[in-house]
């Protein structure tokens, strides 16, 4: 159960970090200033779930590799994690609040630009990062099912 837990949780991080990234950079591209402070403030308003998402994820990640912290798997993702959660609550949340509140001024000048641009390296470094949690999460659990089908159950050694 906790695994699923830390996969869904982790899952809805990546897809809504990808999708703040996707819909900034199409709006930017394709839609006026209106378009824009209404997805600015969709992603604001979101922070209500990514946050605890990642949150969940940090920690559920954490109580699964209790004691096998030591695998290089294990540590790499680890590692990854504090940095995703240091850009996102770092970077990214501010990032997120500050444009919102630009994009609710109509203030689409250079500092609009200059955050935006702050927030899409910091989304796309995120994005990295979880998409290769995920990668390894996957891995993992695969070793894990292929040990579980390995043990011989108690009845089969008599």
């Amino acid at each position: 159960m906790k695994s699923r837990v830390h996969a869904a949780a982790g899952v809805l991080a990546l897809s809504l970090i990808t999708l703040f990234f996707t819909s900034s950079v199409v709006v930017e591209i394709f839609g006026d200033e209106h378009a824009v402070s209404t997805v600015k403030t969709a992603i604001a308003l979101a922070l209500i779930v990514l946050v605890p998402s990642m949150a969940i994820a940090g920690a559920s990640g954490r109580s699964l590799s209790s004691g096998r912290r030591r695998a290089p798997l294990i540590r790499r993702k680890q590692r990854r994690t504090a940095v995703a959660a240091a850009v996102g609550l770092l970077v990214l949340v501010p990032c997120a609040v500050t444009l919102q509140s630009l994009a609710a001024e109509r203030e689409f000048g250079t500092q609009f630009s200059l955050i935006q641009t702050v927030e899409l390296i910091g989304g796309a470094v995120n994005i990295t990062l979880l998409a290769l949690n995920a990668r390894d999460g996957r891995l993992l659990s695969a070793a894990s099912r292929r040990r579980r089908k390995q043990r011989v159950p108690a009845d089969a050694q008599s």
